[in-house]
């Protein structure tokens, strides 16, 4: 248990920000792919998904953010659960808590 009351291997639920990189995106929710294809956003697979966020992606692209946004979300809350990716093995820059 850590200093804070929390298990070390706690998972954390996952919320649907702009602030999260494209790949953690489409990887949590695969149902959102479509919505980057049908605003001509061809991050599937770009090297660079794994670096930019939602809005990074939007602001490059010209893209509107906040109607994107909407749309990843309606897409994002008609699909099942997200995938819940395990901290340091599925997402490099992160590391599991330490008990």
């Amino acid at each position: 248990m850590t200093s804070n009351g929390q298990t070390g291997n706690m998972k954390r639920i996952a919320l649907l920000t702009t602030e999260l990189t494209v790949d953690d995106v489409m990887r949590q929710w695969p149902s959102t792919i479509r919505v980057f294809l049908d605003f001509h956003m061809h991050c599937v697979g770009c090297p660079i998904a794994s670096f930019h966020s939602v809005e990074e992606a939007c602001r490059e692209h010209g893209i509107d953010l906040l109607a994107f946004f909407r749309r990843l979300q309606t897409t994002a809350r008609s699909s099942p659960l997200p995938v819940q990716l395990e901290m340091g093995r599925d997402c490099p820059s992160a590391s599991p808590n330490s008990p």
